[in-house]
């Protein structure tokens, strides 16, 4: 058992105040948007390099493979 159960039944069970709140929607919006502008960094990226293209083409390979397996 975690030694700090009872805290964090107290913490889950408490009550925010609007600041709070406030506060915490702010946060994970700043890493929300940080991860999107990473994520349209690779992106890119991949397609500067043709990764996207490689990647499609194994993925359609592997659809291609598996609907010949089912039918």
């Amino acid at each position: 058992m975690n030694p700090n159960y009872g805290y964090q039944l107290y913490q889950a069970q408490r009550i925010m105040t609007r600041a709070e709140v406030l506060a915490g929607d702010a946060q994970r919006g700043r890493r929300a948007a940080a991860l999107a502008r990473r994520s349209r960094g690779l992106a890119r990226t991949a397609r500067a390099s043709g990764i996207m293209a490689l990647a499609l083409n194994v993925i359609a390979g592997i659809a291609a493979r598996t609907t010949a397996r089912a039918a």
